[in-house]
C-alpha cells in the first residue's frame, strides 16, 4: 500500500458523510477503516456523518455503540426510507466542515483512496474520484457506461464515472448549486458534477480502486422503475443542457 503523508495535506477539516440503510454485516468494519486510514490523520473538527435510513438489521444500534467509541461520530435517524437523492442532500446541507467528502456505506470504496484525492482538495473545488475496473453486477456497469457516454456527447466533457460516490466538495460550491439540483433527482452527484463543470468550477479527476461487495447485497431498483429511472435520467441531461444553452 503507497504512503502518504497524511498528516500534512489538509488545514481545513473534513466531513465524511455517507448516507446508510440496512448494512449491519459491514457497518462497523467500514467506520473502523475510516477511522484508522483516515480520521485519525484529518484536523481537529473533522467528523464522520451518517444518514441512516429505517434499517431494521441492527445497523441503528451499531452506529449508537460506535458513537460511544468515536466522538466524531454523528448520526441523523430516519424512521421511513426517503430515497437516496433526499439522504444525498441532507448529509451536504447538514454536514459542519468546510470541506464534505461524499461517499457510500457499503464497503466498495477503500478509505486509503481518500489520500489521492486530498492533495487536492484545497486548489480545486471538486475532487472527483472515479472507479477503476468497477466491482459491480454487469447490467449496472453497462448501464453506468452508456449513461457516462451520452453525458459527455451532451456536455462535450471529459469525465468518467460522472455519479461516483467519491469525491470532496467546497462548502461553498455545495452552497451554491445545491439549490439548483432539480433534473435528475436519482443522479444527485451526476447533476452536482455537471452543474459545476457548466458553471467554470475547477475540478480534478483522480482514479480510485473500487472492490467487490463482500457482505450483503446491493439494493438495486426493480427492472421496471430502474428502466424508469434511466429515461429519467436522460431526459434531466438534456433538460440541464438546455437551460445552460438558455
Amino acid at each position: 500500500m503507497p504512503i502518504f503523508p497524511k498528516r500534512a495535506q489538509l488545514s481545513s477539516p473534513v466531513s465524511i458523510v455517507m448516507p446508510v440503510c440496512n448494512e449491519a454485516d459491514i457497518i462497523e468494519e467500514v467506520v473502523e477503516e475510516w477511522a484508522c486510514e483516515v480520521i485519525r490523520f484529518l484536523p481537529e473538527g473533522s467528523e464522520l456523518f451518517f444518514d441512516e435510513a429505517a434499517s431494521t438489521d441492527g445497523t441503528r444500534e451499531i452506529l449508537e455503540r460506535l458513537k460511544t467509541k468515536y466522538p466524531f461520530l454523528r448520526v441523523e435517524y430516519h424512521e421511513k426510507k426517503e430515497g437516496f437523492a433526499k439522504a444525498a442532500r441532507n448529509l451536504y446541507l447538514s454536514s459542519k466542515c468546510p470541506l464534505v467528502f461524499f461517499t457510500d456505506s457499503d464497503g466498495q470504496y477503500v478509505a486509503s483512496e481518500f489520500w489521492k484525492l486530498a492533495p487536492f482538495a484545497e486548489r480545486f473545488d471538486i475532487v472527483h474520484g472515479a472507479k477503476i475496473g468497477r466491482q459491480d453486477p454487469l447490467p449496472r456497469k453497462m448501464a453506468s457506461a452508456i449513461f457516462n457516454r451520452v453525458a459527455r456527447f451532451v456536455f462535450d466533457e471529459h469525465y468518467s464515472d460522472i455519479n461516483s460516490a467519491f469525491r470532496i466538495v467546497k462548502r461553498e460550491v455545495i452552497d451554491y448549486l445545491l439549490p439548483r439540483l432539480r433534473c435528475m433527482p436519482t443522479l444527485l452527484n451526476a447533476e452536482l458534477l455537471l452543474r459545476a463543470e457548466m458553471e467554470n468550477y475547477a475540478i480534478k479527476q483522480v482514479r480510485v480502486i473500487h472492490r467487490k461487495r463482500e457482505h450483503g447485497v446491493s439494493r438495486g431498483l426493480p427492472p421496471m422503475r430502474y428502466l424508469n429511472e434511466c429515461l429519467k435520467a436522460y431526459r434531466g441531461l438534456l433538460e440541464l443542457k438546455d437551460e445552460y444553452r438558455q
